[in-house]
């Protein structure tokens, strides 16, 4: 590496929420940051589209989960957003009886997880999973939706250390939300990292257009562009690092947005919406649940996650958007595809960016998950999602380790220059 003088404190690769929040801490430290973003926008998995369909739509994170510990709620109410806490109400295809059956059946399978965690048994849920008769693949598919990935892939410590409660939403979208408290934080758009090379008194990173110099480099990339090896590391990446980029890796989650004339699925804003699943491939249920009627608008989300996700991305937007039609005909009549507008849907799996949804830890895999926040050849350090104990997988846990890093950083710099 290059004896040059650098061109700036500190390079934060990426900017999602992490080297957003990342970006902002270092600033008002008083270290001077290059914040770079491969993409033609910021906000990686937390962005609110208002153009497909007029209404707000959160093509990533949507809940602001985990209440007690979400710094999002306070933020939001103090720039004047909508913040309100998810209406307790859910509907499940035929009727209240249907709903007793399989909130029992959801009952009993998570009694069972939280038994073998608090054991310490870092088993997969589909070693537990005794639900039988017909609401088997409904609850297969509700497991699947927060951890973005299939009972045989999850981690039963994993699902019980991030259980998520209180969880809020925001009117105006969550990505809206973040690109407000942000609107001051610089970042430099189209610049892709293909290298960080680093020695004991700094770091040079290699981009699409050259090269630039800091003391110390913070990389906020997901576990999937880390695991793709689309950025290059000098000395390379160490073998315990690596084991753990292997262990917690990316789901997929992913939503079909229906937009219907307000009043079509005639149940109460902000509803979640289950129904039966009867159909199966490959050990994946075909199916998922709806979000209805987001923030009273007549915009409805089908939340799909694991192999069936990978499914439809394939397929396409009609073909998944023909799946939730089917099911919402079935459960409120043909008319309410003569009421449908348009759709739309993401595809979080095929993002070169991101390479999935958010991360999870494979059965037996949980304790490797602090390898990912230790420093690498001393300057450059990791933040994100996958890094965060009490809010991994979500959008708060990512700002709280950018925050968490540049801390560190700031420490170290401030250690060698002798402050």
């Amino acid at each position: 590496m290059s004896s040059h003088s650098p061109d700036c404190d500190v390079i934060v690769i990426g900017a999602g929420a992490a080297g957003l929040a990342a970006t902002k801490e270092l600033r008002a430290s008083g270290l001077t940051v290059q914040c770079l973003e491969a993409a033609d926008r910021a906000g990686g998995r937390c962005i609110t589209d208002t153009q497909t369909f007029g209404v707000p739509f959160d093509r990533g994170g949507h809940w602001l989960h985990n209440r007690p510990t979400n710094p999002f709620v306070e933020i939001g109410h103090a720039l004047g957003f909508d913040i309100y806490p998810t209406p307790e109400t859910y509907v499940t295809e035929g009727g209240a009886e249907r709903d007793r059956e399989l909130s029992e059946a959801l009952d009993l399978f998570e009694a069972k997880m939280d038994t073998a965690a608090e054991a310490g048994q870092d088993v997969s849920a589909a070693d537990l999973f005794v639900v039988k008769g017909p609401w088997k693949l409904t609850v297969a598919a509700l497991l699947a939706l927060p951890m973005g990935r299939e009972l045989d892939e999850i981690s039963v410590l994993d699902k019980t250390e991030g259980w998520i409660e209180e969880n809020w939403f925001c009117r105006e979208g969550f990505g809206a939300l973040l690109a407000r408290y942000h609107a001051e934080t610089p970042v430099t758009l189209n610049k892709p990292v293909t290298k960080v090379a680093a020695n004991g008194m700094g770091v040079e990173v290699t981009t699409s257009d050259g090269s630039i110099r800091a003391q110390a480099a913070i990389v906020t990339v997901s576990q999937g562009v880390l695991a793709s090896d689309a950025i290059a590391f000098d000395p390379p990446l160490d073998s315990e690092r690596r084991a753990a980029i292997d262990g917690i890796t990316m789901g997929t989650y992913n939503h079909t947005a229906l937009l219907f004339e307000p009043g079509t699925i005639p149940v109460p804003d902000d509803c979640w919406l289950s129904y039966q699943i009867e159909e199966s491939r490959n050990g994946s249920a075909r199916g998922g649940g709806f979000l209805c009627n987001i923030g009273g608008t007549g915009l409805c989300a089908f939340e799909t996650a694991g192999r069936f996700s990978q499914e439809l991305e394939t397929a396409g937007v009609d073909a998944a958007t023909e799946v939730a039609l089917d099911v919402l005909s079935r459960m409120f009549g043909n008319s309410v595809r003569a009421k449908f507008t348009r759709s739309d849907m993401t595809t979080w799996t095929q993002n070169p960016w991101t390479r999935g949804s958010y991360s999870g830890s494979k059965p037996g895999c949980d304790h490797l998950r602090p390898r990912l926040k230790t420093p690498h050849a001393e300057r450059v350090l990791f933040a994100g999602e996958a890094m965060s104990h009490a809010n991994r997988g979500t959008v708060a846990g990512a700002h709280q380790e950018g925050i968490r890093a540049a801390k560190e950083v700031t420490g170290l710099l401030r250690s060698g220059r002798g402050d």
